[in-house]
């Protein structure tokens, strides 16, 4: 399962646009802003398509969208820390309606967290907010509450200090749920945990990756690819991780000439090293089992060649067409074919007794999974997350596994890669994998590169951890037929 990159209208700091006409109010960026919040957090929206939804609807006035955008993306962000900091003001805050709450959210986030926008403003327009869809009670009640902040605190840090326990400290620090705060500290210390977690709130890179469709990247045509960016009015950096990926900076790449002629595509650093992983070779048939929205089959497909063949597998029907969308795109549809499946029954298909008996030189398997290590390009899932979830989804994977392995060739490779950083559904997976196949060896990364040696584990299995890179949290582990 692969993730699609949403990124914020630019950075949440630069705090948009402050005015010079009043916007009508159900156009102005807070009122959208608070509700979208109350959906994203009461409702369980995702805020990649909440916000999109407001974007593309015109809900939000043109000179607000990238305001509302950087309210709805950093007072999500930062809920965890923004909701323990208004109950210190509220003495019933169960009784106030969530659309108030929400909103006081998004006006602390405001006065907290953004430079540009003087406090009175702040509190003046949510006044007028909260009189026009509520009552001049609910008005006197928020203006009560909004202009005792900045009496208590002067920074959100002033706050964050009156609080004693490491463990506490560091849920309001990070703004993260205590259960991964705990989490976190029980799998890689309190040192680990709080570098890991405060990454998890810095603004998440764009990356590209160059289209190999013919094999013959090299280093002077990444270089001219940087050029070409950075002349069309774009910041960009080699991806530390990766020699055929750049990070964007500043800037949409969607709209570069690259992007429109299919040179390069979106595709995190960290889950196209899932493809490199597996190293497919001209000529070779290949299932992309979980492949939606196709970043990956699209990387598999370059690397086969026309002389090679991809199936790409999905279970959301309607994620399907964003898979042709990727190869059309980049021009690699003649030699990819997109199935509506359940991985999870793969064999119903492809296998011996199947529809469509299949054997594959090479099989991904980019699992459904927690998506832990997206916290920071989807901060939203922090706080709809359980452990719970963790068990369920082992052996949704485990299942995944034990379909397509039969699938593989012998002397085949099955790589198997997470978005996540939980040992539940990485280092567990594998070992559940490698007890119930003993036909299978275990590949090692180590030296494979050495700007990833850091990462790569006891077993050989690679886990990349957030802040290591300042990447996605991402694990790969590949597994040989013998």
């Amino acid at each position: 399962m692969e993730n699609n990159q949403v990124e914020p209208g630019s950075n949440a700091r630069n705090g948009g646009h402050s005015g010079g006409y009043q916007t009508p109010l159900k156009l102005s960026a807070r009122f959208q802003a608070m509700e979208s919040v109350n959906q994203i957090i009461r409702h369980n929206h995702f805020i990649n398509q909440e916000v999109n939804r407001v974007l593309t609807e015109e809900a939000v006035a043109e000179a607000d969208r990238n305001l509302y955008t950087n309210l709805v993306y950093g007072s999500v962000q930062n809920y965890y820390t923004l909701d323990a900091f208004v109950r210190d003001f509220v003495a019933k805050p169960n009784k106030v309606k969530s659309w108030v709450w929400s909103l006081l959210i998004v006006s602390a986030y405001q006065m907290y967290y953004l430079d540009n926008i003087p406090n009175y403003a702040v509190v003046d327009e949510a006044v007028r907010i909260v009189r026009k869809r509520g009552n001049q009670t609910l008005a006197k009640f928020a203006n009560g509450v909004l202009r005792n902040f900045t009496r208590r605190y002067e920074t959100m840090a002033d706050f964050i200090q009156t609080k004693e326990d490491p463990r506490e400290k560091l849920t309001l620090e990070a703004s993260l749920p205590p259960v991964w705060v705990d989490y976190f500290v029980d799998r890689f210390g309190l040192d680990e945990a709080e570098k890991l977690a405060n990454s998890l709130n810095q603004t998440p890179f764009i990356t590209v990756r160059a289209n190999n469709k013919f094999n013959n990247l090299d280093n002077d045509k990444m270089t001219e690819y940087q050029e070409i960016l950075e002349a069309e009015g774009f910041s960009v950096a080699p991806s530390p991780l990766s020699p055929f990926a750049l990070r964007v900076t500043k800037g949409n790449p969607a709209h570069s000439s690259l992007f429109m002629n299919g040179e390069i595509t979106i595709q995190d650093e960290s889950a196209l090293l899932a493809v490199e992983a597996l190293n497919p070779k001209p000529g070779e048939t290949v299932l992309d089992a979980c492949a939606a929205p196709g970043g990956k089959t699209v990387q598999i497909a370059e690397a086969v060649g026309r002389t090679g063949h991809v199936i790409a597998c999905d279970i959301a029907e309607n994620k399907l067409p964003l898979i042709q969308e990727n190869v059309d795109r980049m021009q690699v549809a003649d030699h990819v074919e997109i199935l509506h499946q359940d991985a999870t029954a793969l064999l119903d298909r492809f296998g011996e007794n199947g529809s469509e008996p299949t054997s594959f030189d090479k099989i991904l398997v980019d699992a459904p999974c927690s998506g832990v290590g997206l916290f920071r390009r989807k901060p939203d899932t922090k706080y709809h997350k359980t452990l719970q979830d963790l068990d369920a989804l082992h052996d949704i994977q485990v299942t995944i596994m034990n379909q397509a392995l039969p699938l593989l060739k012998k002397g085949g490779v099955i790589t198997y890669s997470t978005c996540t950083i939980t040992r539940e559904e990485n280092e567990d997976v594998v070992k559940a994998i490698l007890d119930q196949h003993p036909d299978l060896t275990l590949k090692s990364f180590k030296h494979w590169r050495d700007n990833l040696d850091q990462s790569i584990g006891a077993d050989g299995t690679i886990e990349i951890l957030p802040h290591t890179y300042m990447s996605d949290g991402f694990f790969i582990a590949s597994f040989e037929k013998n």
